[in-house]
């Protein structure tokens, strides 16, 4: 082979290599592009969702001072707001704030608030200690920590199941969320060829709670 054959030849092949180097690199830029742009932005509550919390605590009456306070094991009938730190209701009983935020149920009736004997273990026990000496109308926003609400989040209530033991267990995917016969959620945090892995902590597990409590009645 001549000198200028040879030249050529080393030519092809490293235009080749760089050809093979710039591909890889494209693919390495734009799998980086797609985990800065496309990540999942952290949940956070809508506008029109903040504004009807906001507006109910401005609306609240202020004239509780000299009601009755609330005592343990008094029958209490109360409103109540539930949100996350970022703002996200997850339950109310304010019909007006339910419609807001996508809570609103249908079949639920707000007029009817939530009533509760205190100290009776009905209520998460954060919530249970927070309305005690409450005064009747009165409105107050407390944080109860995982600990007083559902818990810290529990790698034992996590069950691997044989597929074989599952009907349709094609049916399952990652994340996931099963109810129960009971209405409890349950999700799915891992699909393999043999298994499923199914997460029966409560959905509120390991969260710190904010409510916003209304003192309706005490009966």
């Amino acid at each position: 082979m001549s000198k200028e054959k040879k030249e050529e030849v080393v030519m092809e092949k490293s235009k080749k290599l760089w050809l093979i180097i710039w591909g890889i690199a494209l693919v390495i830029i734009v799998a980086v592009l797609c985990i800065l742009l496309c990540k999942k932005k952290p949940m956070v509550a809508e506008p029109i969702c903040v504004d009807a919390v906001k507006e109910y605590l401005d609306n609240a009456d202020k004239k509780w001072q000299d009601g009755q306070q609330v005592q343990k094991w008094d029958q209490i009938v109360v409103d109540y707001i539930g949100r996350l730190d970022d703002g996200t209701v997850f339950d109310t009983s304010v019909e007006v704030v339910a419609k807001a935020c996508d809570k609103y149920n249908s079949a639920r009736n707000y007029d009817e608030w939530l009533a509760f004997e205190v100290g009776a273990g009905q209520m998460i026990a954060g919530f249970d200690r927070w309305v005690e000496w409450m005064k009747i109308w009165q409105t107050k926003t407390v944080e109860i920590a995982a600990a007083d609400a559902y818990g810290e989040w529990d790698e034992n209530l996590v069950y691997e199941v044989d597929k074989a033991d599952l009907q349709n267990p094609w049916q399952y995917e990652e994340w996931q969320t099963l109810y129960t016969p009971y209405g409890q959620a349950v999700k799915v945090t891992k699909v393999t060829k043999d298994k499923v892995y199914l997460d029966t902590n409560h959905e509120l597990a390991w969260k710190k709670l904010i409510f916003d409590i209304t003192i309706k009645e005490i009966k």
